[in-house]
């Protein structure tokens, strides 16, 4: 048996009383769980809220490589998040992220100790801020870091990105890019923190047309990358 700090990726009901949940562990990575008895028992050891996306927890489990499966048997809450799970618009934000990050971990299986820091810190950041419009956005481009394919700004002055290469140039790139207004917009994006996302203000048209780009930008440079199913719900929160 083992412990581990995980985050909660995605959670498939199993059965009628269990539950299958892939997580993105501290110490081993992207792994997926049978957590029994969830449903149908008033004496479950587990809570349903336990299994939000996102939600950062900490489990006693054993995991079966040949199975590729493992059991949690005991969980407890690592953080308590006030915002992300009951705010519309930010738990909309978060259940499109967790789509994201599910499409990432299936080729990226390995623990990488900054990248679950740096998913820890910027969801704890969201869950104290008031408000952010733009916080998603610069998530998908600070993750993009973590995984191998961040934008490269060879040149301020280059008026595209190409987003196949995914760096600047000064000729128009056959396949798509960002230009004009977009990538002013976006360079700034790219070379802010978090806690200066407030001071930066983005049109609803603008951060729609960068979002698709920077999902475009995802299908690109993975594999198995599909669009999220649940943008659509995500853009009618944000009209």
């Amino acid at each position: 048996m083992s412990n581990s700090r995980a985050l909660v990726i995605k959670s498939i009901k199993q059965g009628e009383t269990s539950l299958i949940v892939s997580c993105y562990l501290e110490e081993i990575g992207y792994r997926s769980f049978l957590v029994k008895g969830l449903y149908g028992s008033k004496k479950s050891r587990f809570s349903k809220a336990h299994f939000f996306p996102l939600n950062l927890i900490n489990i006693h489990y054993s995991f079966n490589e040949k199975k590729n499966l493992g059991f949690i048997k005991e969980v407890k809450s690592e953080v308590l998040f006030k915002t992300i799970h009951s705010d519309v618009q930010k738990s909309s934000v978060i259940v499109f992220l967790s789509e994201i990050l599910n499409n990432v971990f299936r080729e990226e299986l390995e623990v990488n100790q900054d990248l679950f820091d740096f998913l820890l810190n910027s969801l704890i950041w969201y869950d104290n801020v008031i408000e952010c419009n733009n916080y998603h956005i610069k998530f998908l481009i600070e993750l993009s870091k973590y995984i191998g394919f961040h934008p490269n700004i060879i040149s301020e002055n280059d008026p595209y990105l190409c987003l196949e290469s995914g760096t600047t140039s000064k000729i128009k790139p056959l396949g798509g890019n960002i230009n004009g207004e977009d990538l002013k917009l976006f360079k700034k994006l790219l070379g802010m923190e978090f806690e200066d996302l407030n001071t930066i203000s983005i049109s609803r048209e603008s951060r729609t047309r960068i979002l698709k780009k920077i999902i475009n930008y995802y299908s690109l440079h993975l594999q198995m990358f599909k669009t999220p199913k649940s943008i659509n719900v995500f853009a009618e929160v944000f009209k």
